[in-house]
């Protein structure tokens, strides 16, 4: 039975990359770093989790390694300028994250948010959607900070689980990233990939079904999945293919029905 919806946040909840490679310029240049990432070269860094990581891996590539904790000041002055770009600027949710989410808890589901991202860059995204008491809305919130090893390690889903008090089987992951994706799987959990602007071409094949976007009014899917039976995931139509999928799971290997990876 499915009891909880495990979102990841950046390019799964909504498209806030832009904001943060801005971020992480300005953060360069108050600095006195003579780094710019352009789009290009950020979106190759975001096979690096984690912010801290990602600065680290970059000063390293030019040359200019730096201590844990000035990579923590530089990492500390980036939150800060994207929490202000974000609080300026907004980050629209993507289609029909709110609305599942929405579905999920009425159905008695549980919500919980599984990022590599930190707790700071979670109020301007969530407060301006979810009013201020979002927090409440989530049964298990699991952080960058919560655990010592990033994604693809299955740690911080292997954490939600624990707080949510669910089996693996029993959950399902949503995920825009190929260590995102291997993350949740490595922790048993089944995963609906969703594919991001950011991470165009990245392998999500190790993912259960994989959408473009998870469809709601003014974006439906232009036909009928053949996983979903839908023009939109529902909390309905994602229990039934959760039960289809779990069904599938527990067959021989040899019998077992591929993944789905088609568009919508």
């Amino acid at each position: 039975m499915l009891e909880a919806l495990l979102f990841d946040v950046d390019g799964t909840v909504a498209e806030t990359e832009h904001l943060h490679r801005r971020a992480f310029n300005l953060a360069f240049e108050r600095h006195g770093i003579d780094i710019r990432w352009n789009e290009r070269e950020y979106r190759r860094l975001l096979r690096v989790h984690g912010g801290k990581e990602r600065i680290a891996r970059s000063l390293a590539e030019h040359e200019d390694p730096r201590s844990a904790e000035e990579v923590a000041e530089i990492h500390a002055t980036k939150t800060r300028f994207y929490e202000m770009l974000l609080e300026a600027e907004g980050a629209p949710w993507r289609p029909g994250v709110r609305r599942l989410m929405a579905e999920a808890q009425r159905a008695g589901m549980r919500l919980a948010l599984v990022t590599t991202t930190s707790q700071a860059n979670l109020e301007p995204l969530f407060g301006p959607v979810l009013g201020p008491g979002w927090r409440s809305r989530f049964d298990a919130i699991v952080t960058g900070e919560a655990t010592a090893r990033k994604k693809p390690s299955p740690d911080a889903y292997l954490e939600a689980l624990k707080r949510l008090r669910v089996a693996p089987s029993q959950a399902v992951a949503f995920e825009d990233s190929h260590a995102g994706v291997e993350s949740a799987r490595n922790a048993g959990i089944p995963v609906v990939a969703i594919r991001s602007h950011w991470l165009e071409g990245d392998d999500l094949s190790a993912a259960d079904l994989v959408l473009d976007h998870l469809g709601d009014s003014g974006a439906l899917w232009e036909q009928s999945h053949p996983q979903v039976r839908n023009r939109w995931l529902s909390a309905k139509a994602l229990t039934a293919w959760h039960a289809r999928h779990a069904a599938n799971e527990s067959q021989p290997a040899t019998s077992r029905v591929t993944r789905c990876t088609a568009r919508p």
